[in-house]
């Protein structure tokens, strides 16, 4: 690579001037095997991100080489009064469900370019989105058949605690869940990275 590569981390006001790029690129990303694509994926996704970028705990990482974008991560605060957990196929804990402000970030989209990744982008990105967040822990879902995407998350910290069924709109029928206990890990890396 010879362009610079560049990481910014913001909220709505950064990810609204980059809303066609980071469509393209979650079409691009997401519309291939082993990922499950709808026929209106990318419009529900549109419309889903555009919803995301009117909750004021919404934040985004972006990575762009050049002026290229590359690579995005993005989510929120998951509110105390989520159903989120109550959608698992089989329950878990009251200790892992129960909700507070600021307990759980969740990381609700996130993708690489296919000629980026293997460089250390992915990794960046996952690091400094989390890295900058207040919240204690974090979730996630995966496409149970993304099996490589699986095993990257739990090479980073992430473990499953069950599977969920999507909604009418959601982007497949079912996900993994996963959880990641705390972040103090990236966010002392934040810090001590200059």
């Amino acid at each position: 690579m010879t362009d610079a590569v560049r990481v910014d981390l913001g909220g709505a006001q950064l990810a609204r001037p980059l809303l066609n790029p980071i469509c393209d690129l979650y079409d691009e990303v997401f519309s291939e095997p082993p990922f499950f694509w709808r026929e209106d994926e990318s419009e529900l996704h549109r419309e889903r991100l555009l919803g995301l970028l009117e909750d004021p705990s919404f934040g985004i990482a972006v990575i762009r080489v050049g002026v290229e974008l590359v690579g995005f991560a993005y989510g929120f605060t998951v509110p105390p009064d989520t159903k989120r957990w109550s959608r698992l196929v089989e329950p878990v804990s009251v200790q892992m469900t129960s909700e507070w402000p600021g307990r759980t970030f969740l990381l609700f989209d996130y993708a690489v370019r296919n000629g980026y990744r293997g460089r250390g982008i992915g990794r960046t990105l996952h690091d400094a989105l989390l890295g900058s967040r207040t919240e204690e822990r974090a979730t996630l879902t995966v496409q149970p058949m993304a099996t490589d995407t699986k095993r990257i998350y739990e090479h980073w910290g992430w473990y499953q605690v069950g599977q969920v069924e999507g909604g009418p709109t959601a982007a497949a029928p079912t996900f993994d869940m996963y959880l990641r206990d705390s972040l103090d890990d990236l966010r002392a890396k934040a810090q001590a990275t200059p």
